[in-house]
């Protein structure tokens, strides 16, 4: 529901807007949410925001709009200091936590959202339940009477072509690698320094589609299977330390901080 300090207009399953969710609880700051459907969503994003945005997640904050995950977790620092630093004030920790906060945008939210999505579109029902799992159920109807719409947005805006999903798959996976050197195999370290920092929020969040964490939007409900090709992936990762890292901070740092904060929902407006 609404909150007199901040709203959250977002996609429930939307990474970018998970980071921005977990970005908010770390700094506990407390929200509430507007959930908007694919496609509707961006008359409201573009109203929010002067015509500037299109995209989610978009946080008004005491009447500030604001778009992009990265501006708001840097407006978060700006506005907030007093809260729970995600990023050092100064000095070599700042420059390296906005380092791989800026590699991981790139590389795990362009890359792991098209070769998720590539999967997820091979199996119908499982993209469905997944899109529309969160919203009421007169909400899910006619999200999934507009689903052909969706698919084809999906398609175009993400997912692309069959080359640019391989290459994608190249570059996560570059991603996962160069994670395990950051943490030195150890999936107990944080990216940088002994605690949790917007670069493990990055990380964690965005590259939270393909490990489906429990406490992730992309975590598996009762009854439901991903994909075989993205189950086979999730067994693998969980082998690497990688894997047991985005694991390790769902249940160690995301659960605990969701606990303290339950934001609500309104149904869709657009």
């Amino acid at each position: 529901m609404p909150h007199p300090d901040r709203t959250l207009y977002q996609f429930p399953i939307s990474h970018f807007c998970e980071k921005t969710r977990w970005n908010l609880d770390a700094k506990a700051l407390p929200y509430g949410v507007r959930d908007l459907l694919p496609g509707a969503h961006a008359r409201v994003t573009k109203r929010l925001t002067g015509g500037s945005v299109r995209s989610v997640p978009v946080l008004v904050d005491r009447g500030t709009p604001l778009g992009d995950s990265t501006d708001i977790a840097l407006h978060l620092e700006r506005a907030y200091p007093s809260a729970p630093r995600l990023i050092p004030a100064e000095g070599p920790e700042r420059e390296r936590v906005l380092e791989l906060e800026a590699y991981y945008d790139e590389t795990a939210g362009v890359h792991v959202r098209r070769w998720v999505y590539a999967k997820l579109l091979e199996d119908e029902s499982a993209v469905k339940s997944l899109l529309f799992r969160a919203f009421p159920l007169p909400v899910r109807l006619i999200g999934r009477a507009m689903f052909p719409l969706v698919k084809k947005n999906i398609q175009r805006h993400y997912v692309q072509s069959p080359e640019q999903v391989e290459a994608s798959w190249v570059k996560l996976l570059e991603g996962i690698e160069r994670l395990e050197r950051e943490i030195q195999g150890d999936p107990a370290r944080y990216l940088v320094g002994d605690r949790l920092s917007i670069a493990d929020i990055t990380a964690a969040a965005l590259y939270s589609p393909l490990m489906g964490p429990e406490g992730s939007p992309y975590a598996p409900q009762r009854g439901e299977r991903a994909p075989r090709q993205l189950e086979r992936v999730r067994e693998e990762l969980l082998a690497r330390p990688a894997g047991q890292w985005f694991v390790r901070r769902y249940r160690e740092d995301r659960q605990r901080l969701a606990r303290g904060f339950s934001p609500g929902a309104d149904a869709p407006r657009t």
